[in-house]
């Protein structure tokens, strides 16, 4: 349970920002990240790990990245570095491989992208409570059912990971072997999928019940456990994301 990157209780600056100011700042960062030259998008992995620092999920944020980065990062550079002629600098020959200069700096640039997509993600899931972001994004208007399918996309892969894990080690108590042999591993798969899918659909059906139950098509006032304040922090961190986006653009279509 550990290896799942779900929110990580908190009480930093990034965790206190109100849920909807986060998610201006992660579709800003998003559109930010590819509009920007390399030195912008470096700063803006920069100011993503230090964040991740200051909010102390820079571990579950680093264990969660490094194994989707480092084999994109070695593929880009294999794909890019030797393929991509460029200018035809070489920037190292060894035998018959050549690393071309500018397929070696296009590769580090789009690599520092995908860097920055990654991180602003995991840092969002992880610093993000999850009622308070359906709270946040009901309040500023968003269509309730609209919100909720938001939310639940961002805690679908840790719930299918938890029942991943509990119906292994069902099999695995019953006997099944799933690890060793490349055999033993597909077999366990298959036997996984199956379990696995037919309980996402019931656990889905369940839970659109349980809502229903409890009037959730429902129009009307609401009340909530929580009450979510918008700070000038937050203003002033959403009018930042807003223009620097905007300046990005400008600069782009110059």
């Amino acid at each position: 349970m550990s290896d799942l990157v779900t929110y990580q209780r908190g009480d930093s600056v990034v965790h206190r920002l109100h849920p909807v100011t986060k998610v201006t700042l992660l579709g800003c960062s998003l559109l930010g990240a590819y509009l920007a030259p390399p030195v912008v998008v470096g700063g803006l992995v920069g100011v993503l790990a230090v964040a991740a620092v200051g909010a102390g999920v820079a571990h579950t944020v680093g264990r969660a990245a490094l194994p989707i980065l480092v084999p994109l990062g070695i593929g880009l550079l294999a794909i890019h570095g030797l393929f991509r002629v460029g200018s035809g600098d070489v920037l190292l020959a060894v035998g018959p491989l050549t690393l071309w200069r500018d397929g070696v700096g296009y590769a580090i640039g789009f690599f520092g992208v995908l860097v920055a997509f990654v991180l602003t993600g995991l840092l969002f899931v992880t610093t993000t409570h999850p009622k308070k972001l359906m709270v946040g994004l009901t309040d500023v208007g968003v269509p309730r059912k609209l919100g909720y399918v938001f939310v639940s996309s961002l805690q679908l892969v840790p719930d299918l990971q938890r029942r991943a894990e509990r119906i292994v080690d069902a099999q695995q108590s019953r006997g099944l072997d799933t690890e060793g042999s490349l055999r033993n591993r597909v077999r366990g798969l298959v036997a996984l999928l199956s379990p696995l899918l037919i309980g996402a659909l019931v656990s889905t059906q369940t839970r659109s019940l349980a809502l229903e139950a409890r009037g959730f098509s429902i129009e009307g006032p609401r009340t909530s456990l929580y009450s979510l304040t918008v700070s000038p922090a937050d203003w002033l961190l959403r009018v930042v994301g807003v223009v620097g986006v905007v300046a990005l653009a400008g600069w782009r279509l110059l």
